[in-house]
């Protein structure tokens, strides 16, 4: 994954530095908004942006890059996470290695999509999906909506209001596919995610789950997460040597029989 990022739409001057972002290094513990990843490094310039904190994400087997809003004032959620990079290489990866088999027809969604980049990314690679729904709270609707229409893809992704741990919308198609990615952060949200899970799962959905470990408290949420589920780490991803030394991993996740 390679980001490219411009500044924020209230700082622009007639023109934009672009910056790269290239790897899965970044850490949440030493954030610096200005470079968050501290390894950007100045490409060209542009014109400023409609809309603020605007950027390209490029991945290596789509053919064009996503457009991506972000909003760095709005919490974790309005940024992009390095575990995003990991669920959409692998998934544009085994949709090539399946000749297009992998997502076809499936009705897919994304918990905790932020940005929306994992959603739009497979969308995007994925064509024949039979929905893609992206999901978060009320505030990252607008950032969520912004994103879709960027990409020109209003008539092939939804954004739609789902809270952990609160009842299902019945607008919200039952998915064969959920993704996860960088959703186990606070404590606080394990149960109401584990909850979601279960009640949008069945033993035939194919739960995908990316994260990166950054405290020991990672562990009880999957402990938790064993009572109702089996959890099986991804080993076939060819990028997977890479990205395990940065400490991020991909689980596929299987609704235990009750």
């Amino acid at each position: 994954m390679a980001y490219t990022s411009l500044a924020q739409v209230d700082d622009l001057p007639e023109s934009l530095p672009v910056l790269r972002l290239d790897g899965y290094d970044s850490d949440l513990s030493s954030i610096d908004e200005q470079d968050p990843f501290g390894r950007m490094t100045l490409v060209e310039t542009a014109p400023p942006p409609e809309y603020g904190a605007i950027g390209k994400v490029t991945f290596e087997l789509l053919d064009t890059p996503i457009e991506l809003a972000q909003d760095l004032s709005g919490g974790c959620g309005g940024k992009i996470w390095e575990a995003a990079g990991v669920m959409v290489d692998y998934m544009l990866w085994k949709q090539e290695q399946t000749q297009g088999l992998f997502l076809q027809g499936k009705k897919v969604l994304e918990l905790g999509s932020g940005t929306g980049l994992v959603g739009l990314a497979v969308a995007k690679g994925c064509a024949n999906v039979d929905t893609m729904v992206i999901t978060d709270q009320i505030p990252m609707m607008h950032l969520m909506s912004q994103n879709i229409t960027l990409n020109k893809l209003d008539d092939r992704v939804q954004a739609k209001i789902l809270d952990w741990g609160a009842p299902i919308s019945s607008d919200i198609p039952v998915p064969d596919v959920i993704l996860a990615s960088d959703c186990v952060y606070l404590e606080v949200a394990y149960q109401p995610l584990i909850d979601t899970l279960v009640a949008l799962s069945n033993k035939d959905t194919d739960i995908y789950m990316s994260y990166r470990k950054r405290r020991r408290a990672n562990k009880r949420f999957f402990q938790m997460a064993r009572k109702k589920f089996h959890l099986i780490e991804v080993t076939e991803d060819p990028k997977r040597e890479q990205y395990t030394k940065d400490g991020l991993r991909l689980y596929l996740m299987k609704k235990k029989s009750q």
